[in-house]
């Protein structure tokens, strides 16, 4: 699935100005990995399993104080979604699933990760915003 110099797999950390920290892991060299992310807080742990692809599979469990509990999860087709909610805010009937501002961020913080990987240092995310 990969190629020499093909840049299909990175890992790295995200420190926020609030001093959260992301660690990330992205990939497109195992053909049957499954998808999904962790975000844990003092307060408690989200853990979703599959919930990345545009199947309407998956799973979010919440672990907290209280133990472990499935939150339900409304199974549709991911792509559907996001097409919907593109379609009705360019009819202006709601809101885009990602804004503008959200692209260029997300630009900008991929590009950072890049200079990172390229460098061997750490990498503010400058927006330009």
């Amino acid at each position: 699935m990969s190629g020499e110099g093909l840049e299909d797999g990175v890992m790295g950390a995200l420190r926020f100005p609030s001093g959260a920290i992301a660690q990330f892991h992205d990939a497109f060299t195992t053909k049957y990995a499954e998808t999904g992310f962790e975000v844990h807080g003092s307060e408690g742990s989200l853990v979703a399993r599959n919930v990345m692809t545009q199947k309407p599979v998956g799973s979010v469990l919440l672990r907290d104080k209280d133990g472990e509990h499935e939150l339900p999860l409304d199974q549709t087709n991911l792509y559907e979604t996001a097409l919907q909610a593109f379609h009705d805010a360019i009819a202006g009937e709601g809101q885009p699933s990602a804004t503008l501002e959200d692209g260029i961020w997300s630009l900008a913080t991929g590009l950072a990760v890049l200079e990172a990987a390229k460098t061997g240092k750490a990498t503010a995310v400058q927006s330009g915003i």
